[in-house]
């Protein structure tokens, strides 16, 4: 079965520290993983399923809309750069893995790093009690 993405670029640079000019090819895999480990937890089986149906179908609307819009895409967008910024100096090809650096810039440390990672997943935390809470008050 095809899967839709949730997100797009331009979500991911609103709602996120990327830059405009971010490779989109290197973040789109981390936006797939975000959607099966986190949305598909947050949203059940089932709903998800109808939501990857209804945009694969292009028939997205109403609540459904709604809820992906107002819901869904704040809490993917942080999961997708929580899971992204560890890998994201890096590259793979094959001649093998490559950190990037800038002459006019510092790599942040781990430390850091573990900060931003910690300040990304408590936002991500924060949007999904919203989603949980709007499912629980809407069933339907």
């Amino acid at each position: 079965m095809a899967e839709a993405l949730l997100i797009n670029r331009e979500d991911l640079v609103r709602r996120t520290p990327l830059s405009g000019n971010i490779d989109f090819d290197k973040v789109v895999h981390y936006i797939q993983i975000a959607q099966d480990i986190y949305i598909q937890e947050l949203l059940g089986t089932k709903l998800y399923n109808k939501i990857q149906s209804d945009i694969l179908g292009n028939v997205l609307a109403g609540d459904y809309l709604d809820l992906v819009k107002n819901y869904v895409r704040p809490i993917l967008a942080q999961y997708t750069f929580l899971e992204f910024l560890p890998f994201a100096q890096y590259s793979l090809n094959n001649k093998g893995i490559f950190k990037h650096t800038s002459e006019a810039a510092e790599l942040p440390g781990v430390n850091e790093i573990v900060k931003m990672q910690e300040a990304t997943r408590d936002t991500a935390q924060h949007y999904s009690k919203r989603l949980v809470d709007y499912l629980c008050a809407f069933p339907n």
